[in-house]
């Protein structure tokens, strides 16, 4: 970021220069107030791609078929029991908060963790 710029965008890059041209994908760049703001943190313009929200639903989609992995998945979730619960991992400095998804009490996801110490593994 230039100096003299209010750093209230303070993970843009984490710390690194960041020159145009700038393309913003994922969800929250159909935000235009968080373009603004990210256009206003960078001092120039950002693209931001019509189909640019679907990138990360493409990566995992690219990410499971090389995986090779394959089973068998029904949408039919009327009798699943998803619960959530969040802590704070307190195992460094970022104070971390984790949420833990679960399905029928089996951890299925997590996230939160800003360096491996509150990694949470299946």
């Amino acid at each position: 970021m230039q100096s003299g710029r209010t750093n209230y965008l303070n993970n843009i890059g984490k710390g690194k220069r960041i020159c145009a041209p700038i393309v913003f994908q994922g969800g929250v760049s159909k935000n235009v107030g968080v373009k603004k703001a990210f256009e206003n943190a960078v001092g120039c313009e950002v693209t931001v791609d019509e189909n640019g929200h679907l990138m990360g639903a493409y990566g995992v989609a690219v990410l499971a078929r090389k995986s090779g992995r394959e089973r068998p998945f029904s949408f039919n979730t009327a009798d699943v029991q998803f619960k959530t619960r969040g802590f704070e991992c307190g195992k460094c400095a970022n104070h971390c908060e984790i949420i833990c998804v679960y399905r029928d009490d089996e951890l299925i996801d997590s996230w939160g963790n800003k360096c491996d110490n509150g990694a949470v593994r299946r």
